[in-house]
């Protein structure tokens, strides 16, 4: 009976579904590998720029080497959109748990703290690199213009119409604006003063 069995599993149908284990099991590491690089990348980023990350450091930031970098990505800037969006998406449920807890004026004054200003690696990614995406490739803007729609949707709150868009717009634009200068400035008392120049500004 054993021997019987043992010859069945050997069979063609046995080694196809360990096959397709294997298979899964490749894929799923993969994609978790992937995972880990654009997180990586997202932090590193934030810390040094665009043009300073070297896909190298980025690589090493996630514990693996150089080489194996193009299993996954095109290119840098594939990368870059990426780690892009994943950040993003970080500020979003950041700026939407804030909103849930406080309102507009909770999230306004979360994203318009010393702590956020002052934090090496800011959970915005508009903050932290500022102007340097608009230099960037296409990918990388198109990814930037999906995030900025989707926030100014969570800053709307759910309302529709060109009021409450307009709002989100004027509000993330400021917000996006201050937080900019406050870091280019952050060891001088105007920093803060524009920090709380533009949350007056903005809170209802």
């Amino acid at each position: 009976m054993d021997v019987t069995y043992h010859l069945i599993c050997q069979g063609p149908c046995c080694w196809q579904a360990r096959r397709e284990r294997l298979v899964r099991k490749s894929n799923k590491e993969a994609a978790q590998t992937r995972e880990a690089i654009v997180a990586a990348a997202a932090d590193h980023i934030k810390r040094t720029g665009i043009a300073e990350a070297s896909l190298a450091d980025v690589m090493a930031a996630a514990g693996l080497t150089h080489g194996g970098f193009y299993r996954h990505f095109r290119n840098k800037e594939q990368l870059v959109a990426e780690a892009l969006s994943a950040a993003g998406d970080k500020t979003i449920a950041v700026v939407g748990r804030n909103i849930g807890k406080g309102g507009v004026n909770a999230a306004v004054d979360s994203y318009l703290s010393t702590s956020h200003r002052d934090s090496p690696s800011p959970i915005c990614p508009f903050a932290a690199l500022g102007s340097e995406m608009a230099r960037a490739g296409e990918e990388t803007k198109a990814a930037a213009t999906e995030i900025l729609e989707r926030l100014f949707a969570t800053l709307a709150g759910g309302a529709s119409g060109a009021e409450a868009r307009g709002q989100a717009i004027v509000g993330l634009s400021t917000m996006i604006g201050a937080m900019t200068l406050a870091r280019i400035v952050a060891d001088s008392p105007l920093s803060e003063e524009i920090l709380n120049r533009a949350k007056d500004h903005l809170h209802r």
